[in-house]
């Protein structure tokens, strides 16, 4: 798994027990790996939310946003396929975004 790719991953609600597949976006993968949380609810593109605009590109299925204040500490059997990754013209715009 490297920066930017994009997995179908099982994921824990934070309110409960209950498990959900749903896509991730891979961060870090060096002792666990770390992961961005994602999104096909539209809450707009800000300070919370990265709106994928090439979304089709990076091997999605419908307009979906990369939540940005929903990392995850995951093991590598909570990933369950790989989809795609993040375009690479999103890239900079992504990195621009997370940065102090």
């Amino acid at each position: 798994m490297k920066r930017y790719e994009i997995w179908f991953a099982k994921v824990k609600f934070e309110d409960s027990e209950e498990v959900k597949e749903r896509p991730v976006m891979i961060w870090n993968n060096q002792y666990y790996i770390i992961a961005y949380k994602m999104t096909g609810t539209d809450r707009g593109d800000n300070n919370d939310e990265f709106r994928i605009r090439y979304w089709r590109e990076s091997g999605l299925s419908k307009p979906t946003s990369i939540r940005l204040r929903k990392v995850l500490r995951l093991e590598e059997s909570d990933l369950t396929r790989k989809i795609g990754e993040l375009d690479k013209r999103e890239r900079l715009r992504f990195e621009l975004r997370i940065m102090p």
